[in-house]
């Protein structure tokens, strides 16, 4: 028995050392929130210590209120002169570095709340008491406590893990959780709702718009004025009353046109984010209910509406598919085509299923599904958590500019500093030594330092600066942040996008270079000297992800381009119609005036393999009215295409004619195919897309031009005539950027940079 009393007392002390030691751990060690991201923050614990708060308080009457204003301008400070540094885990505030790049360091204050279902309102915490709050974590863990402690800085919220002694990113349903998972939900209740907007918050993106004297407080005790204020005093004494006037005019003129662009900027952009709606949410058991969507949470399941929405969250689609227009996120106008989440054991991936995935913002024109089942849609993101929330943040919580301008400007207001600091001692010991009274002393030298940093830099700038907008506005120019223009005016290089931007947006089709018994054929231009029945000319009527947009065709402009080439017919699936196919999201149909006599001719595009830039492919399975088996057809960069094929399709010359056309300024795609054969409709849900994306056979090549347009070598020209370097962005092979070269800059000596991804070479 003494030797297991003294077993305890030994464990016991070595506990108490290890938790001593944790602590020093804890106080000394960097700690980090987001380590590895790129929004990666230093983190350290403070509580308040009342012997310090006391040494403040006094020095703030001591020093007339100067020291707290001081804090106003340096809230860190504030925190280590009333706060004591400890542990995370006994931390009632924490201080927040972001050191951006190791350049631009900035801090942020923020106090730690403890939560728990006792935080429901009374109506619904009815039978809560012994509810779980249940969370996931950008770690991928999924957690189930009674009452966390958290913190939320840049509208985010991190929730400390007693487990790992850090805080974590609180995350939605996309960390962790696999395709199988997400078909598994069905609904929260309207209790397990409320429990989890307890963590997870109204589903709302909320822009504040400060009062007009709250901004003019914020304004007026910058820096910069308060230096103002001090001079406009020593002004009044020396007796300069119509320059002192003249300043103050200018300075309240000023800060009032700083009110008023700041007060409208946070309006516009609240007009903007700011979105609510109705939601049909799903409870279980069949049961569905109208909510309001800033009720929802990760993990509802809602109802796509048939005639479309603006989605007010992110959400991944479980069946059917949608018609979205995404250009509040892409800027790209052009609609999208989203199908459902397959069924498998595949961890969900952000980057990877961006083609099952509605974002917030977008709007979805159309749903499709072909039974009487609704288009249904699992809540995976909501408010900040949101794509369009990570927007939104960035425009609130821009990285700092590292601007040359900028650092010299405050060096020259600290060689302006260090030369009145100089001056002003000189006039000290100078007119000391003539008997001259203490109060005419002082009063001269604070007149030089107020001579020496110009108090009116502020108004003088802000005059240039209304000016410089009144001239953009002339010319339909708008800003929406003055402060930049300041420094527009260092900008000594210009960087264009090529597609869209240099070039048209539409591409025209150029021809077809066809690839039989593994050689390849002469090009053709005329569309209609291609066979009709050949695969070539049905995987161009079929490989797309077009769709009907009120009988309007609609789709990546190179798909729409390549379909109109064929002279076919898009048609939609209807209901009131007996196809022969039973999975159809879309039917392509030869034009009936051209078919033998008058029997329609269709392909039934049964399933697709959407576009993805890390494939650099994309593929459908067909099958026409007159076959008894199923048709792959493939197409994408020629590179990609090829390593898919059976080398024996592939022509032994095609790498020199892959150079030829690119050579001369042609984008090319490459188109390929085989056969599935003895499989039914239904196993092409099961079939994986590397199964189906291999081993195919080489057609041919799609040949498409992308013109300059009209006004682009007159703007290049103005530019360079300005002494602006000229850079071109695109992920074009390197021969081809130097054609683009030659278009571009025909008379012009530059230098032209190259941009794939994210090297730059």
């Amino acid at each position: 028995m003494n030797k297991n009393l003294k077993k305890e007392n030994n464990n016991q002390i070595n506990r108490e050392k290890a938790a001593n030691n944790h602590e020093k751990f804890m106080h000394t060690k960097v700690q980090y929130i987001n380590f590895g991201e790129n929004d990666q923050m230093e983190i350290a614990g403070y509580k308040p210590h009342k012997l310090k708060s006391r040494v403040t308080l006094f020095f703030y009457f001591l020093t007339f209120g100067l020291l707290r204003l001081f804090f106003h301008w340096y809230p860190q400070l504030k925190l280590l002169s009333t706060h004591k540094k400890c542990s995370l885990k006994n931390a009632e505030k924490v201080l927040i570095t972001d050191n951006y790049k190791g350049k631009f360091k900035s801090y942020f204050v923020k106090e730690i709340i403890e939560i728990s279902t006792k935080n429901l309102s009374k109506e619904n915490s009815k039978d809560s008491n012994d509810e779980l709050l249940n969370f996931f974590l950008c770690d991928g863990t999924e957690r189930s406590l009674s009452s966390i402690r958290i913190l939320k800085c840049k509208k985010l919220t991190y929730i400390w893990n007693d487990e790992r002694c850090k805080f974590v990113k609180l995350a939605g349903l996309d960390k962790g959780v696999s395709r199988n998972d997400l078909h598994k939900y069905t609904g929260y209740t309207t209790k397990e709702q409320n429990v989890k907007r307890v963590i997870y918050g109204y589903n709302e993106i909320v822009v504040p718009v400060q009062s007009i004297c709250t901004l003019l407080v914020l304004e007026a005790l910058t820096p910069f004025y308060i230096f103002q204020v001090f001079s406009l005093i020593v002004w009044f004494c020396e007796y300069y009353y119509y320059y002192t006037i003249a300043i103050i005019i200018m300075s309240v003129f000023g800060i009032s046109t700083s009110i008023i662009q700041t007060r409208k900027n946070q309006k516009n952009l609240k007009g903007t984010v700011h979105s609510s709606d109705k939601a049909v949410v799903c409870r279980g058991n069949g049961l569905y209910q109208d909510i309001p969507t800033t009720y929802l949470v990760p993990g509802d399941v809602i109802v796509i509406p048939k005639n479309g929405c603006e989605m007010q969250c992110d959400a991944i689609l479980l069946n059917g598919s949608c018609v979205v227009n995404e250009s509040m996120l892409t800027g790209e106008s052009v609609p999208v085509t989203k199908n459902s989440l397959p069924k498998n054991n595949t961890p969900y991936n952000v980057k990877e299923d961006v083609n099952h995935t509605l974002y917030c913002g977008t709007k979805v024109i159309q749903t499709r599904h072909y039974d009487e089942t609704q288009v249904l849609a699992v809540v995976i993101r909501t408010a900040y958590l949101t794509t369009k929330g990570e927007l939104v943040r960035s425009i609130m919580y821009p990285p700092p500019a590292d601007f040359k301008f900028d650092q010299d400007s405050y060096k020259f207001i600290g060689i302006l500093g260090f030369i009145a600091s100089l001056g002003f001692i000189y006039t000290i010991v100078s007119k000391s030594s003539r008997n001259i009274a203490a109060v005419d002393i002082l009063i001269k030298a604070l007149d030089l330092v107020t001579v020496a940093v110009p108090p009116a830099l502020p108004a003088a700038m802000t005059v240039g600066k209304l000016y410089a907008l009144n001239r953009l506005k002339n010319h339909k120019i708008f800003c929406i942040n003055s402060r930049v223009i300041n420094v527009s005016g260092s900008i000594d290089c210009v960087c264009f996008d090529k597609t869209g931007t240099l070039t048209e947006d539409a591409l025209d089709m150029w021809g077809v270079v066809p690839v039989e018994n593994n050689k390849i054929k002469p090009p053709i231009k005329t569309f209609k000297d291609i066979e009709n029945e050949s695969s070539l000319f049905r995987g161009m009527a079929s490989c797309h992800s077009l769709t009907l947009i009120d009988e309007t065709t609609c789709g990546d402009p190179l798909d729409v381009k390549m379909f109109e080439c064929t002279n076919w017919v898009l048609e939609e699936p209807s209901s009131s119609k007996n196809y022969v196919h039973k999975i159809r999201p879309s039917m392509i149909s030869k034009p009936f005036a051209s078919s033998p006599n008058n029997n329609s001719y269709e392909i039934g595009i049964l399933k697709h393999f959407q576009f993805s830039s890390t494939l650099q492919r994309m593929s459908v399975i067909t099958k026409s009215t007159d076959a008894e088996h199923f048709d792959v057809f493939c197409k994408g960069s020629p590179e990609m295409i090829i390593s898919l094929c059976d080398n024996t399709t592939v022509p032994n010359d095609i790498q020199t004619w892959l150079q030829n056309y690119t050579e001369q300024g042609y984008r090319v795609i490459a188109l390929a195919t085989k056969k599935l054969n003895n499989l039914s409709e239904i196993d092409l849900n099961h079939l994986p897309r590397e199964d189906v994306e291999s081993n195919l056979q080489f057609l041919g090549l799609i040949i498409l031009e992308n013109k300059l347009k009209p006004e682009t070598h007159d703007v290049i020209k103005t530019l360079k005539r300005a002494g602006l370097k000229i850079v071109m962005i695109t992920g074009m092979v390197q021969v081809l950027v130097w054609e683009m070269v030659i278009l571009l800059f025909q008379g012009i000596t530059s230098k032209l940079q190259s941009m794939s991804g994210k090297n730059v070479g």
